[in-house]
Formats: C-alpha cells, sequence, structure tokens
C-alpha cells in the first residue's frame, strides 16, 4: 500500500479466520489467516511512524450512527466531547478528511516531542482505547 501513496493506513477490524477443513490445515501446516478491513487516506502530509506534536483532537458526536463515540480504527476510539492526544498523521486523517466537521484539532506541527512510544503502524487488533497511541 505504501508503494501506491498509502504512507499510514489503519485496520478498523481484524478478525482471524478459520479453515474449517482438516485436508487444508494438514497442507498448510502452522499458517494463520485473517481478514483485515483497512481505512487510508492519501493526504501529503502524512508520515511513515506516528510522530507526537502535542495535537489534541475533539470529537463533537455529529458523524451519523456515532453520537457517543466514533472509531477511527482498532486503537483509537474517540469519545464525544473528550479530547484526545493524537499524533499528527490521525490529526491530518480526522480534520483534512470527510470527518473534518466532526473534530476540532488544536495545536500544530511547529513543536516536534518525538514519536509516540511503542506505536506502529502495524496494528495487532488489541481492544479500542483513548490513549495518545497512534
Amino acid at each position: 500500500m505504501a508503494k501506491c501513496g498509502w504512507t499510514d493506513f489503519r485496520y478498523t477490524v481484524i478478525r482471524d479466520l478459520e479453515l474449517k477443513s482438516e485436508e487444508i490445515e494438514n497442507k498448510v501446516g502452522n499458517v494463520g489467516f485473517s481478514s483485515r478491513t483497512v481505512r487510508a487516506f492519501k493526504l501529503d502530509d502524512l508520515e511513515d511512524i506516528c510522530e507526537d506534536y502535542g495535537q489534541v483532537a475533539h470529537y463533537d458526536g455529529s458523524i451519523p450512527l456515532h453520537p457517543h463515540y466514533f472509531d477511527l480504527d482498532d486503537h483509537h476510539r474517540f469519545f464525544t466531547g473528550k479530547p484526545m492526544l493524537v499524533c499528527g498523521n490521525t490529526a491530518s486523517m480526522v480534520s483534512k478528511t470527510r470527518y473534518g466537521k466532526a473534530f476540532k484539532v488544536t495545536g500544530d506541527r511547529s513543536v516536534h516531542y518525538g514519536a509516540f512510544a511503542g506505536c506502529s503502524t502495524d496494528s495487532k487488533g488489541g481492544e479500542k482505547s483513548s490513549s495518545p497511541c497512534c
């Protein structure tokens, strides 16, 4: 995806798949299969890692069918009215796309605080949180 211009993409759903065939399972061995739903944006300012610029996103609850919270991906749950520290990429995703009317992002990229510790663009499908991990 990166070669096609999708610098940072997010998984919205990851499901482990069962083969349901002993014959196929015996042939493939110890291999796991999963289905992944991806959300991606082509934006000019996305970086290849999650950088902390001190930006904060506020969700107003106005996305249809999401009055109480909105899940950008499998690890970014924005609760209505609750400020959330986000990386520069996430700030751009919620402010410069179709979601922009539902979010207010404060701060800019003028001060760099480093990368978010422990964050990666290859999420393993953990629980949704409002942590500052991008």
